[in-house]
């Protein structure tokens, strides 16, 4: 057993289901457009590394001052009147930080890609991402719940096709020279999906409503970027 930050566990048996959750999301954007081994490591590697930084040594720190500066700038009777204050900041905040991180990986791996791959290229970098925490959070589910741990794989199945869609649409965005729009595209969908989870622990809204819009919004974009790149003619990457 691996230990993580914040009381996270990096267990076989996590490690396992992650694994094949990322390599499940992939199929529809690999499927008949093969890569080379290293260069698409390489990015898997980049975009993991990338994102623990992000979320350990920026997003984490950034939400805690941004919390205790709110907390102490802003009446309690405002924030009580206004509950969607602060989960809003802080879902933004780790919207803006794991997309930028996204963003980064890409663009450091993309010069073994040509263009037509970088739809690809995002793609196993979301994946990478999206296996990496779910290996987190279900190694941070105690092995004798059973229950908790089918209910963290279903959730894990919309958050995993989420980083894959999200990673495959900034890579198609920077493949069509619109990587602002895919950017920001990316950013505002990240907001949705973690405003839900962040308003939950403050008591707004209903576990139900978090995972459905997870799991339709994680599906959706996945579904969605996989049309989408079929319009891209599949060419010979550099790294393919």
């Amino acid at each position: 057993m691996i230990a993580l930050p914040d009381g996270f566990a990096l267990r076989p048996e996590a490690a396992l289901v992650a694994l094949v959750l990322g390599a499940l999301a992939l199929l529809g954007h690999l499927a008949g457009r093969p890569v080379r081994r290293w260069p698409a490591v390489l990015a898997a590697a980049l975009g993991i590394a990338l994102f623990g930084i992000a979320v350990f040594f920026v997003q984490t720190p950034l939400q805690l001052a941004f919390y205790t500066s709110v907390s102490r700038a802003i009446s309690p009777f405002w924030l009580g009147a206004n509950p969607w204050f602060l989960p809003l900041g802080i879902a933004l905040l780790a919207a803006l930080c794991q997309e930028s991180a996204r963003l980064l990986a890409i663009l450091l791996a993309r010069r073994a890609w040509q263009r037509d791959a970088l739809t690809r290229l995002g793609a196993i970098v979301g994946a990478a991402v999206g296996g990496f925490e779910a290996a987190m959070v279900l190694g941070a589910i105690p092995p004798a719940a059973l229950h908790l741990a089918s209910l963290a794989v279903l959730e894990r199945v919309g958050a995993v096709a989420f980083h894959t869609g999200s990673g495959a649409l900034i890579g198609l965005g920077l493949g069509r020279g619109r990587a602002p729009l895919a950017f920001g595209a990316a950013v505002a969908l990240h907001l949705v999906v973690d405003f839900l989870a962040a308003a939950l622990s403050y008591g707004i809204g209903s576990l139900f409503l978090v995972e459905a819009v997870n799991l339709v919004l994680g599906l959706g974009l996945y579904i969605a970027t996989v049309r989408w790149a079929r319009g891209v003619p599949a060419g010979t990457a550099l790294g393919a």
